[in-house]
């Protein structure tokens, strides 16, 4: 065996346990002593409620501060060494609050967390996105959702019993990051170690449209949804306890959100069918609305649901962004690209405590700050279903019996088309589409190409699971074989086919095509012969917002 096979790398089950348990700190890792915020305050005498609430709401700053440093750190000197490192301060800085003598060393130690935090949140999401490709990142999506859930519920429930105590024993918590840690350094390695198949370091960059505005608009999406869920913890001590309820029930209550979101985000995962991505978006912020509207009505009881109504918002939105995200980066951005998430997540939670904080004493109560903060989760769903219309992704529709048309046979006409388009993804529907796409552009001399959507099968969170480089692999791999079979078909008919293989939604991909043809030709079924969920979300979308006529072919039965 030579030394570098010797260096090899494989993720195994202790790594996997690592990533998950790491995951379990990003999103209530500064929360855990929020159902403590009360006793702390009356310990240090502090009465101002923007004051108090820093203690949780500075490592969030701290986080939008660095995260994109820290991100280009991790793409600098390796994710790994960050990944440690953060781990070490998330731990040592945590802890450190049980010992603060002041408040001001309190802040300082929490604004010390959130670069640690920082560090944990971006490096454990971009090592799922080089560690596990395919499927199993899908997976392992799902199941880090779940882990955050979780950690809500664990972290939460712990830091409110531990308040029982005394206010500072909530940070003893912090302790968990110890054996984290020492696992990382057994399991987790260089990702530049993973053994790969096949030569792809040399391979050119698959192309993205408007990658630059995705990744931006995920940003956006995740900023609304941390913004209006950190209402919440920010000021749920104060609204449970003024219901007569212990801070045992408040962290237990925080814990069945996490809970819900671990269950919903497993559960669907496991569908087949799932809605696109700002479909997706726009669900979670209807259910976002439906939780924090449901907190006007100051019962336990419904209290409850509204907690598992807003896990169940998480669980859909927080994999869907992780999933699209992962997509739209690769291995060399994944470090920034994922340091601009965590900038997101967490300034979302800053400005949401001082957001919150004034709106409170503007609108007299919780109960009233909770139903607007519902209002505009509201408006966001709006806001992303126009953003779906505007895109070329609508809901679904009945296909008009006319946009489907039945495979033609051409005589002489005159020239028509000059560029013919035509989408394939080598099942027999589309390749018929092929043929006559080739018939048509043999009868107008027409210059012919055929588009292949690489990660059009790997849709099982949210459309497209994989990085750039993975669904580089996948979809160079595949579409060799289907173009072999356009190609030699061209050939016999005698002419010339070029050929594309571009990433992301099918439709979305399709419709940005047509505008530089002058004919777009595909099949009216799929891979899956799903006739309805494929002409729902593929071919109806491209009849009605492509730049171009479009034919439809489907086969005679």
């Amino acid at each position: 065996m030579t030394e570098t096979e010797k260096k090899v790398f494989k993720p195994n089950a202790m790594t996997l346990l690592t990533i998950l348990l790491s995951s379990m700190v990003i999103l209530m890792g500064a929360a855990v002593v929020a159902p403590a915020l009360e006793p702390i305050a009356n310990h240090f005498g502090i009465t101002d409620n923007f004051t108090k609430s820093l203690v949780v709401s500075l490592p969030s700053l701290s986080c939008a501060i660095t995260g994109f440093g820290v991100g280009y750190l991790a793409d600098r000197f390796g994710k790994v060494k960050v990944f440690y490192g953060a781990l070490l301060i998330f731990t040592i800085m945590g802890v450190a609050g049980f010992f603060a003598t002041s408040y001001i060393s309190l802040l300082v130690f929490r604004f010390l967390l959130g670069i640690g935090i920082t560090g944990i949140s971006l490096t454990t999401t971009a090592l799922i996105g080089e560690y596990y490709t395919g499927m199993n990142r899908a997976k392992v999506i799902g199941y880090q959702s779940a882990a955050i859930g979780v950690g809500t519920l664990i972290l939460e429930t712990t830091g409110g019993s531990l308040t029982e105590i005394g206010w500072q024993f909530p940070f003893l918590v912090y302790l968990i990051g110890l054996p984290i840690l020492i696992m990382g350094l057994i399991s987790v390695k260089d990702p530049s170690r993973i053994k790969r198949e096949g030569a792809f370091e040399s391979m050119p960059e698959l192309d993205i449209p408007n990658r630059g505005r995705k990744i931006l608009f995920c940003y956006i999406v995740v900023f609304m949804e941390m913004f209006l869920m950190f209402s919440v913890p920010m000021n749920f001590s104060a609204y449970i306890t003024s219901m007569g309820a212990s801070y045992t029930l408040c962290g237990f209550l925080m814990g069945v959100m996490g809970v819900s979101q671990g269950i919903f985000s497993i559960i669907y995962s496991r569908r087949v069918s799932k809605p696109s991505e700002v479909s997706a978006y726009a669900i979670a912020f209807l259910m976002m609305g439906i939780s924090l509207a449901l907190l006007y009505v100051p019962n336990i009881a419904v209290t409850f649901i509204s907690m598992v109504v807003m896990g169940f918002s998480l669980g859909l939105l927080m994999p869907t962004v992780i999933s699209s995200l992962s997509m739209y980066s690769t291995a060399k951005t994944s470090g920034k690209v994922m340091g601009g998430y965590s900038v997101a997540l967490n300034l979302s939670n800053f400005i949401s405590t001082m957001a919150f904080a004034i709106l409170i004493g503007i609108l007299g109560s919780f109960h009233n700050m909770y139903f607007l903060a519902g209002c505009i989760a509201f408006v966001m769903c709006l806001a992303c279903l126009v953003v779906r219309a505007r895109s070329g992704t609508p809901m679904a529709h009945t296909m008009p019996k006319e946009s489907v048309v039945q495979t033609p046979v051409l005589s002489e006409s005159p020239v028509m088309y000059d560029s013919i388009l035509v989408a394939t993804d080598g099942s027999e529907n589309s390749m018929n589409a092929v043929i006559n796409a080739i018939n048509i552009a043999k009868k107008n001399s027409a210059s012919l190409t055929a588009l292949y959507v690489a990660g059009s099968d790997a849709s099982s969170i949210v459309g497209n699971i994989d990085s750039v480089d993975h669904i580089q692999m996948g979809g160079v791999e595949e579409s060799e074989d289907i173009f072999s079979k356009v190609h030699s078909l061209a050939e016999e008919a005698g002419i010339e086919v070029n050929t594309k293989v571009l990433s992301g939604s099918p439709a979305n991909v399709i419709v940005d095509e047509s505008a530089n043809h002058d004919l777009v030709v595909c099949g009216s079924l799929g891979r899956t012969h799903a006739k309805r969920a494929f002409i729902g979300s593929v071919a109806e979308t491209v009849v009605r917002y492509a730049h171009c006529p479009v034919l439809v072919c489907r086969m005679n039965r």
